[in-house]
C-alpha cells in the first residue's frame, strides 16, 4: 500500500462491505514474511467461512433432539474418523501458531471445517440427525463446539455468537482453547473412511464425464 499513490485500503471500508471477522481471516490468510499484495478474495474467503459456520451450525442446531449435549460419542466409523481428524486439525492449528505461520494455521482450518466437517461428515451423518440419534447428535454439537473455540482467534465474533446459542454455559473468550488428545486419533476409521470419500469422487467423476444428470437414479 502506498499512501502517495494512494493504494492504501480503509479497514472501516473492508468491514463494511465484509465484516470484521472476514478481514481478520484475510489479513491473516495473506500474511508472510515478505511484502504481500492485498487480496480482496481472502477477505471474501473469509466471509466465506464466517457463512459457512453460521448455517453449518444453524442446521446442527435446529435437528438436535432437545436435552443433547456436546460429546464425542465414537459410535460408528464415521464419528471416529471426524473424531481423529479433529485432533490432526487441533495439533496443526496449534504447531503452525507457535511457530507464527498465520497463513497455513488459518488456510488449513478454513479447509478442515468446509472440506472434512460440512461437505463429508455433516452430509454422511444427516439422515442419523434428522431421524433424531442422539449419538449423531452429541458427536456433531462436539466437533462444531471444538472447531468455534479453535477459530475463535481468528473469528472472535461468529464464533461466540455460535456458542452461545450451544448447550452449556461461558463464554468462549475465557474458555479452554482445544488440546490434541492423541487416544482419539483412529488409523482404521480414517482409512474406512476416506476409501469411501474415494470412491464417491471416483463415481461423481464419472457421472460428469458420462454427462449423468446428478439427479438420475441409475
Amino acid at each position: 500500500m502506498s499512501k502517495s499513490l494512494g493504494t492504501g485500503i480503509d479497514p472501516l471500508e473492508e468491514i463494511d462491505k465484509h465484516g470484521a471477522d472476514a478481514l481478520r481471516f484475510g489479513l491473516l490468510a495473506m500474511s508472510s514474511t515478505q511484502d504481500v499484495r492485498f487480496s480482496e478474495a481472502r477477505v471474501q474467503q473469509g466471509r466465506d467461512l464466517a457463512n459457512k459456520m453460521w448455517n453449518a451450525s444453524r442446521l446442527v442446531l435446529l435437528n438436535v433432539p432437545e436435552g443433547a449435549e456436546p460429546k464425542p460419542s465414537p459410535a460408528r466409523p464415521e464419528d471416529r474418523w471426524i473424531l481423529s481428524r479433529l485432533q490432526d486439525a487441533v495439533a496443526d492449528f496449534t504447531a503452525k501458531l507457535d511457530d507464527y505461520d498465520f497463513a497455513h494455521a488459518v488456510l488449513d482450518l478454513y479447509g478442515f471445517f468446509w472440506s472434512e466437517l460440512c461437505d463429508w461428515y455433516l452430509e454422511i451423518v444427516k439422515p442419523r440427525l434428522y431421524d433424531g440419534e442422539e449419538e449423531a447428535a452429541q458427536n456433531l454439537l462436539y466437533v462444531i463446539g471444538e472447531v468455534m473455540a479453535l477459530a475463535h482467534p481468528v473469528m472472535p465474533f461468529v464464533t461466540e455468537e455460535i456458542h452461545s446459542y450451544m448447550p452449556g454455559d461461558g463464554s468462549l473468550v475465557v474458555g479452554r482453547f482445544p488440546v490434541a488428545d492423541g487416544e482419539r486419533a483412529d488409523a482404521g476409521a480414517e482409512a474406512e473412511i476416506e476409501a469411501a470419500i474415494a470412491q464417491t469422487k471416483a463415481i461423481r467423476r464419472w457421472r460428469d464425464l458420462a454427462g449423468v444428470p446428478a439427479g438420475a437414479v441409475l
